[in-house]
């Protein structure tokens, strides 16, 4: 892919926003990267922003992630990538978000840079 891609990371943590900053920028040629920090302002950047690949944090303040907010984001986007990016269990979560249409899942551990790199290529490649 030649053009930039737009991507929004929605975490509440500064660190965590900061290290995938990082981790995009190793796996992509000059991506376009906004940041939110909860899940309104999330929503609300998407109605206003076209973005190519959301990597969204289940748990965040002022409301936590949940299938149907994959559903309510493709409402508003139906092209959008969304990933999710957790602490929480992916194994016990995973398959419900991919069924409600996230291309990816990935554990906040020490694999996420891995992790990251497999989607953006099963993504944009």
């Amino acid at each position: 892919m030649t053009e930039t891609i737009k991507i929004l990371i929605a975490d509440d943590n500064d660190l965590m926003r900061l290290l995938m900053k990082r981790l995009f920028s190793k796996c992509l040629v000059s991506p376009n990267i906004s940041e939110t920090k909860d899940l309104p302002d999330t929503i609300n950047y998407l109605k206003e922003e076209i973005i190519d690949f959301l990597l969204l944090d289940i748990n965040m303040p002022q409301g936590d992630s949940d299938p149907n907010t994959i559903k309510e984001i493709l409402a508003i986007q139906p092209d959008i990538k969304i990933c999710m990016f957790s602490g929480n269990d992916k194994a016990v979560l995973e398959q419900g978000f991919l069924d409600a249409g996230a291309v990816g899942f990935i554990q906040k551990d020490e694999n996420m840079g891995d992790s990251l790199q497999r989607v953006i290529k099963s993504v944009f490649n």
